[in-house]
């Protein structure tokens, strides 16, 4: 007989304790005969062993669950679409070799001829919101297309042209004229609770793919990525890939409670956590688009960030709700009525705030000029302060956040690091620097890999200590210059460079 090796020993004792609990999962209590099968004294098992009892399943519950999903999947596939884009670009890329080089004979072909047009193909998906014509859709699937081509759920292909976009939130508006849309039905983002069954559906990887249905769970919400100014991601299990951006996200009512959008990867495939945009923001966007062909957001002027144990302690809340205020911006709605920095707001208009993220969402989808009542708890007493909003800027004033309109030439704005900034984003409070604490994710400080919460040490091999040394950079740059920065994120050094637009 082959002698056994300790790990195969190891292996059937767990093979034969895993047959033991499924024995007792389909028939009950093992009989004692089997119970203490080495135990002399056992009765017999004619005399005491109960009669087996089959594992039994609620068929109709079964049936009705598995009707379900695949009548909600059947009639929300009818509005999803499949979004093609063209972009055409000039070839700017010169032949190393050089003409009449020896190596041009060999290499040559490798290399497209200079201005000569080539064309990038992109692809991603998007959801019918009404029957005439209009889709909703990542900005980052159809920005900067020359074309667009939807194609629908029965096959067919049709032109699209661009309604509005907008960057803070990364959602698109598309129309197209045809006969046969089916839209979806939307549903109540607010309403969604953590455990809830959702599907994803869309166009994942390749245009074959066209229509894949997942399922999940709505795994949290009011996630920020650090990716725009408005955001309340809802986090979900479903399983979302490239292509899948702009795809819905539905319920099961069949409802459209969110538009995919994003995912947190090593691998760039899908590893169990992605992103929706809520519906109730992808709706308020959408009208802002089709009416007036832009999203104008109510703009506070401060930086907040979430409230900790430690913070909660040190301060004396209650729990650790609410939005702490790290930094009032100069001449800004908030200075303007009084807000001050370690300020907590915990209710905006009786509403209590969850956190920074929370809070952001509230006042950004608000209209400037709306005035609001804030609840704020300052040196352990509560306060309430009214604030008439102001109109977000435009990316290209998103330095005079920080006092400063030198940023104008990068699409980012900057605060000096304190301790508030450093605890958020984790970052070492005895590091000096300034640190992105807005970003236009058109901007190619954005394309490049900057984000907020980055820490910028030096431009152009200078130390920077604060906004003064880096506006004093910045302000002696032209368009076209390049930029280089030094960057810290969490503890890790990296660089960064780019021409000025």
């Amino acid at each position: 007989m082959k002698r056994l090796k300790g790990y195969q020993i190891t292996l059937f004792l767990v093979i034969g304790g895993m047959l033991g609990a499924l024995a007792v999962t389909q028939f009950g209590t093992l009989p004692q005969s089997q119970a203490f099968i080495n135990n002399s004294t056992a009765p017999a098992a004619e005399e005491t062993a109960p009669p087996a009892k089959p594992l039994r399943f609620n068929d109709d519950l079964i049936r009705d669950l598995n009707n379900a999903f695949t009548t909600i999947a059947e009639n929300a596939q009818a509005s999803v679409v499949t979004i093609l884009t063209d972009r055409v670009v000039k070839n700017q890329f010169r032949n190393p070799f050089g003409n009449g080089s020896p190596f041009e004979r060999f290499f040559g072909d490798m290399f497209p001829a200079p201005d000569t047009e080539q064309h990038l193909r992109g692809q991603g998906s998007g959801v019918i919101v009404s029957r005439d014509g209009y889709i909703l859709t990542n900005n980052h699937v159809v920005d900067k297309a020359d074309k667009i081509k939807v194609r629908l759920f029965n096959g067919k292909k049709v032109d699209a042209k661009i309604v509005g976009t907008d960057r803070r939130t990364d959602l698109a508006v598309v129309k197209v004229e045809s006969d046969d849309l089916k839209p979806i039905k939307l549903g109540d983002s607010d309403k969604l609770k953590v455990g809830e069954w959702v599907l994803a559906i869309g166009s994942p990887l390749r245009e074959n793919l066209a229509h894949s249905v997942s399922s999940g769970i709505v795994s949290a919400k009011s996630r920020s990525l650090q990716l725009a100014s408005v955001e309340d991601f809802i986090q979900t299990d479903a399983a979302i890939n490239p292509g899948n951006s702009g795809g819905a996200l539905v319920n099961l009512y069949g409802e459209l409670v969110g538009i995919n959008t994003a995912i947190v990867s090593q691998s760039g495939g899908f590893q169990g956590i992605g992103f929706a945009i809520p519906i109730n923001i992808a709706k308020w966007v959408m009208d802002g688009l089709i009416k007036d062909g832009k999203v104008t957001y109510g703009y506070l002027g401060i930086t907040p960030q979430p409230v900790d144990e430690n913070i909660a302690k040190a301060l004396d809340l209650d729990d650790i709700s609410g939005a702490l205020v790290a930094e009032v911006h100069e001449d800004t709605p908030a200075e303007k009525a009084g807000l001050k920095a370690e300020d907590v707001i915990i209710a905006l208009d009786g509403e209590k705030i969850r956190d920074d993220v929370h809070l952001r969402a509230v006042v950004g989808t608000k209209k400037p000029g709306t005035k609001i009542t804030l609840t704020v708890v300052r040196d352990g007493k509560k306060k309430d302060i009214r604030v008439t909003l102001g109109e977000y800027p435009e990316p290209e004033e998103l330095a005079s956040m920080s006092g400063q309109k030198d940023n104008i030439k990068l699409g980012f704005a900057v605060s000096t690091l304190n301790d508030q900034l450093a605890a958020r984003f984790d970052l070492d409070p005895g590091e000096s620097g300034v640190v992105i604490t807005d970003i236009d994710r058109g901007s190619v400080a954005f394309q490049q890999g900057l984000r907020v919460g980055d820490l910028i040490t030096a431009v152009n091999r200078k130390k920077v200590k604060n906004t003064s040394d880096f506006r004093k950079i910045v302000s002696k740059l032209s368009k076209g210059d390049a930029a280089f920065f030094r960057v810290m994120r969490g503890s890790r050094t990296f660089f960064v460079a780019f021409e000025l637009e």
